[in-house]
């Protein structure tokens, strides 16, 4: 039985994947997935990101293609984004994880040309940066009821830079799925048990944690002297196992980005960075002791946009987490 339900749920993952696709400066918050700090751990991940931006905003309020007259105008964007990630905890103070993305993208604006106007448009796959994070155990009790982490990256310049669509014209850089730079990231989590909630299936009870998660991204000049605007992301998330093998996960995240430097593109710097908080629920299937499978839709409860920007209803996340004990 355990077998079938791990297969139709692999199956459900991969059916997904496969017919889900998204940005021109994507306008999603990174959820904030914490593995604890143990010995010996290593972890496997594979998730999928989609994200379509359909919708035109003006600040805070929802607007229309064109409707602040630009060189090209966008129309719309979808992403779809699958990340393979990697970890292991050296010892019971440091764990480093690697991730690496496959980005498909199609994207469509109308080129505004000598009072014509020009449709054109990419769709393209192709690896992205990769992304070095270590998580350094600073405190943590001896029932690990309580824990502090600092987390710390580099974001690596392995993504392609040169993408062009048919007609030979290259992709803008914000479009292309490397930035041609080395970012940094810097950050905390504070991890706090605050009871044990009672299994709704009578089965025991599970613990009810909150986690409040603080990354600073720096970026730096990269494809064109393009310097994407440095990115504050804030997250509050807890879990609550309400089942053996299910628990429900929430998420609230705050993204606040300031405006890009353009360098040497003519991209417009007024609409690009801006300010947005998202609520994020979630659903995780514990397949196995280790292994999960978990789902999230991410809803923009605020958006303000810097200018003028394309914008997603929503955004969906599916992953797969596999834990190997190399220690038992």
């Amino acid at each position: 039985m355990q077998k079938m339900v791990f297969h139709f749920c692999l199956l459900f993952l991969l059916i997904i994947s496969n017919n889900t696709i998204a940005s021109c400066g994507t306008a999603n918050c990174p959820l904030h997935i914490n593995n604890p700090i143990l010995k010996g751990i290593f972890f496997f991940g594979l998730s999928h990101e989609y994200i379509y931006q359909d919708q035109i905003f003006v600040g805070s309020n929802r607007a229309f293609v064109g409707a602040i007259p630009q060189h090209h105008d966008e129309v719309s964007t979808l992403n779809q984004i699958t990340n393979f990630s990697l970890g292991y905890s050296f010892t019971e103070f440091l764990t480093l994880n690697l991730n690496l993305p496959y980005i498909h993208r199609e994207h469509s604006h109308i080129h505004n040309h000598q009072g014509e106007k020009v449709r054109d448009s990419w769709n393209f796959s192709n690896i992205g940066d990769l992304n070095l994070i270590s998580n350094i155990s600073v405190f943590n009790n001896e029932e690990r009821t309580s824990e502090l982490n600092l987390n710390t990256g580099v974001k690596l310049p392995t993504g392609i830079t040169d993408i062009k669509n048919h007609e030979g014209e290259k992709a803008e850089v914000t479009l292309q799925p490397g930035s041609g730079s080395v970012d940094f990231i810097v950050g905390a989590t504070y991890a706090q048990n605050l009871s044990n909630v009672p299994v709704l299936s009578g089965s025991g009870f599970s613990e009810l944690p909150l986690i409040l998660n603080i990354n600073y991204r720096i970026n730096n000049k990269g494809t064109d002297d393009y310097k994407f605007g440095n990115t504050l992301l804030i997250h509050l998330s807890t879990a609550y196992r309400f089942m053996e093998k299910i628990s429900l996960l929430i998420q609230a995240n705050v993204k606040l980005q300031d405006k890009a430097d353009v360098g040497a593109t003519n991209e417009p710097e007024e609409n690009t960075g801006g300010q947005w908080v998202f609520l994020s629920p979630g659903l995780k299937f514990h397949i196995f002791d280790n292994l999960s499978l978990s789902s999230y839709i991410q809803i923009p409860l605020y958006q303000n946009f810097n200018g003028i920007q394309q914008a997603a209803p929503y955004y969906l996340q599916f992953a797969v987490q596999k834990e190997i004990d190399f220690l038992n």
